[in-house]
């Protein structure tokens, strides 16, 4: 190692405190842009769990309407009187409501199901490239 100057080794010191703060103003920027993109990770994956869970409650929900329609019409067809009109137009429109709300349930679960696969595969592909070495 050869003898150098006091004054050369002040400047390189100079220099290596400026890209020291330097370094550490891009980390202070870097850690402010993780966390704003972080918590915009976190709001929208917490609205998919809470959509998700809304779903899958709502699924429930039409599962009983279901059953129970299904119990009515059974009751009805297996009563010892004839049904009046009265009550078979009663199950008909019952029956035409459920099967909208059936149908509406079929609409809403695949556009869930879309909205969420997209979301895990662009998830996917950002962890892939965050394990990735630099």
């Amino acid at each position: 190692m050869s003898k150098q100057a006091p004054a050369i080794l002040h400047a390189d010191h100079r220099h290596w405190q400026n890209d020291i703060k330097m370094w550490r103003q891009d980390i202070e920027e870097w850690q402010k842009e993780q966390a704003k993109l972080l918590a915009g990770l976190e709001t929208d994956l917490g609205a998919e769990v809470s959509g998700l869970m809304e779903h899958a409650s709502s699924i429930g929900r039409h599962e009983e309407n279901v059953i129970c329609h299904e119990h009515l019409i059974a009751t009805v067809e297996c009563s010892p009187a004839p049904p009046a009109n009265e009550i078979e137009a009663r199950a008909a429109d019952a029956h035409q409501k459920e099967a909208e709300k059936h149908e509406n349930m079929r609409r809403i679960h695949e556009r869930l199901k879309w909205h969420h696969h997209r979301a895990m595969a662009r998830l996917a592909v950002v962890l892939k490239a965050l394990s990735e070495e630099v």
